[in-house]
């Protein structure tokens, strides 16, 4: 080969030399930024665990909450239908005790 071959080449080689130079460069930069992303999901995913625990609490409160309120409203409704059996009997008593028909 001659000198001046040689030189054609190793300009050549060069210029691939530094395209694979750009090249590295490239794929650091696509690792570093795929790093960051990763990190950026998993505080995300972190953030909503911690606020999906946040709202299963609040559902369970709600739900206790309205489970007290049934249980009261449920004895509410047995207390005030054993009242009207106690004020039917109470008429009943007042009608044929004295006569006087309150209904």
């Amino acid at each position: 080969m001659n000198e001046e071959s040689t030189k054609y080449l190793d300009d050549k080689f060069n210029k691939i030399d530094e395209r694979f130079d750009k090249i590295d460069e490239d794929v650091k930069e696509i690792k570093k930024d795929v790093g960051i992303n990763k990190t950026n999901i998993l505080v995300g995913f972190e953030d909503a665990r911690k606020e999906r625990a946040r709202i299963e609490a609040k559902i369970d409160r709600v739900y206790n909450a309205v489970d007290g309120f049934t249980k009261i409203v449920t004895k509410l409704q047995d207390e005030f239908t054993a009242m009207k059996e106690d004020l039917k009997r109470v008429k009943l008593v007042i009608k044929e005790k004295l006569g006087v028909d309150l209904t």
